[in-house]
This record gives C-alpha cells, structure tokens and sequence, in this order.
C-alpha cells in the first residue's frame, strides 16, 4: 500500500549483500524501499551517468555497493539519523523518474538533521547530485551541505516540472575525495526533509573549470570561446586553451601544463588554491579569472606559434613551485598578454582553469 502520510514509525534496513571488491567509480544509489517503486533501469542517467542504480534503505551500518557496470566496488554508503522509507505517488512524475523520486528517506521535522557517509571511494574529483525532493508537498526543504565542496549549501524543493531541476529535485556539489570518505549532510528546512537518492560521478584527472564557452560565467564582451576554452582573443575565436597532462604525484611529479590558442607574448603560468566561484570564474579582462585564493605564480612564457607549456627542461616542476602536498587540490590557469584593440580596454586574456588533485 503507497504511503500518503509521513509518521515517525521506526523503519528496517536493507542492507545489500555485495562483497565489495574493486576501486569505487561512478555510482548511482537509489534511497527508499523501492518496492512499490523499484529502482530506475540502467539505461535512466538522471542528472549524472546511465548505469545501475543501487537500492539502499534508511538508516543503518555500511551497505554494500556495485559500480555503473553492475559488478561489486569497494565502496559502502551508511547513515545516521532521520526516520521511515516513505512512498507517495505524485500525480506528476512517471517511469524511472517515478522510481528515483516518489520513495524516499523521510528525514524528519524543522530540527532534523541527517548524515549519509561513502566510504571506500577512490581519491578524485566528483560531482554529487544528491535528489532531495519531497513527492507530496510542494513547501517542504530539504539543505544539502558537503564539507570542503566547492559548492555551498543548497536548498532543494518545490514542484516537479516534467524533468529535473537543480534546487528543486536536487543539489550538486563539486568535491575531492582524497581519503576515501564523503558525508553529505541534509537539514530540514521547512516541512519534512527528503532524500531520494545520489549520483557520485567522477570526473576526469584534471576536469576544466571556468570555460568561456558559456556553460560558466558571461565572457566580458560576449566573447565566447569554444567548448572547455577561455574567452574569445584577438587571434583565436577558440580562446586560449589550457590543459594538463602526465602525473601529479609528489613523490615523482611528471605533470605538463600547456597552453595553445594564445597570440606570441608573454603568458604567465599560476597556481591557486580556490576556484573563483566555485569554478564559474570572474570576469577579468577580456576573460574569466579562475585560480583564486592563494595564488602562486609558476613560471612565465613566451608563446611561440600561439603555444607554450610549464615546465621546460631546467624549470622547477610544479609540485614544488606549487608547494603542494599529497590531497591538496589546487586550480591552474594561463594570463596571457593581448594588446590588439579587442573586447575590453585591457591588454590581457586568460585560458580556461584546470583543477589537479595531487596524490602521493
């Protein structure tokens, strides 16, 4: 029978029964009884990736949990708090939407708050989509929070739209997971909280930030640039390109930053230890600045054929320059001189950011 209330009856935990054995990857986890609502199918992504979706009940010890391909990983998802699983069939929903949002973990009233802890994840970079919607009530909230997230808080809530929606059906937080773990943390902020399920999908070793291909912050003139590049310059429409490749180890530090799609000047590789608005970037220039916080300056360039890179033989590598530490996420960036008369009076443009998680 499909709940139409909520009450704060006790509720059992299904735990599932996986031995885990590999390195954690993507996962999709999907909250509540998932009974009268089974788990979305695999071919469902959601906001983040198509792949199978685990069925975890609230609250209790660490559940076992299978990767997007279905086969056993080493990580666990448990919980602390809140009360029933809890189903209500909204009018509006339907298909694997229906099945990821109309059974839920009810967390409780205004004073509640409940934690949800991975463990077992492999370091690396992440997006959390975490659905927090309630089915049956409109007004209910529900706050998201991610310790050390590039993102804030978020609240969730309101009415379903035929799709989803970020701060009505979900939260997404930007993390690094360098020691295995991750808490998010839900609060109720009016009504009952809910939580429906997660999404970790894990990005690439050194995922793009700030690009002025408009998926970020408004490039300063309308100067967009192409798809994960800086703002448009006066010599590429592209915009200046930045990307990162071999190892950041700091153990054995190989990592090759290089810098293309940029006039012959000089351009000035630097480190910093925030992104500028959680990776959206600010316009500077005739571009986005990305690396903020403390910001260490590498090494400076001179293009040549549009192109340079940091290090060059007898240049310090960039862990040491960048004084880094095993765990340390920092974000890189190029500011490259552009004196042709474009876009904005300033004589200067900037590549896109990239985010590196430093290991051992």
């Amino acid at each position: 029978m499909i709940s139409t209330y909520r009450s704060s009856r006790p509720y059992l935990l299904l735990l599932l029964a996986c031995a885990p054995v590999a390195g954690a990857q993507s996962l999709n986890v999907d909250i509540g009884q998932n009974v009268v609502f089974p788990v979305p199918a695999s071919s469902y992504a959601a906001q983040g990736a198509a792949g199978t979706w685990n069925s975890v009940a609230a609250p209790g010890a660490a559940a076992a949990l299978v990767g997007l391909n279905g086969a056993p990983v080493a990580a666990t998802l448990s919980s602390s708090g809140g009360f029933l699983n809890f189903d209500f069939d909204n009018a509006g929903t339907s298909g694997d939407a229906q099945s990821l949002l109309d059974d839920v973990h009810d967390l409780g009233g205004p004073t509640s708050a409940v934690s949800w802890s991975f463990a077992g994840l492999a370091a690396g970079d992440y997006s959390v989509y975490t659905y927090a919607w309630a089915p049956d009530n409109t007004t209910f909230r529900t706050t998201v929070s991610i310790a050390g997230a590039l993102d804030p808080d978020q609240n969730v809530g309101g009415a379903w739209t035929g799709s989803h929606q970020l701060g009505v059906t979900y939260a997404l937080h930007r993390v690094t997971v360098s020691g295995g773990n991750l808490t998010i943390v839900l609060t109720t902020s009016s009504g009952f909280g809910s939580l429906n399920g997660f999404q970790l999908v894990r990005e690439a070793a050194y995922p793009t930030l700030c690009a002025g291909d408009g998926s970020a912050t408004a490039c300063p003139c309308g100067n967009s640039g192409a798809a994960g590049r800086g703002c448009a310059n006066s010599i590429d429409p592209s915009g200046g390109l930045l990307a990162a490749s071999g190892a950041a180890s700091v153990a054995g530090d190989t990592l090759v930053l290089s810098g293309s799609g940029m006039p012959n000047a000089s351009a000035l590789y630097f480190q910093g230890s925030s992104a500028v608005a959680g990776g959206a970037g600010a316009a500077f220039g005739d571009g986005l600045r990305c690396a903020g916080g403390a910001v260490t300056r590498l090494g400076t360039k001179t293009n040549a054929a549009g192109s340079s890179q940091y290090p060059v033989a007898g240049d310090i590598p960039v862990s040491v320059r960048g004084v880094v530490a095993p765990g340390d996420a920092r974000v890189y960036q190029v500011w490259y001189r552009n004196a042709a008369s474009f876009c904005t009076p300033d004589t200067f443009n900037l590549t896109n950011g990239v985010r590196v998680t430093w290991g051992v």
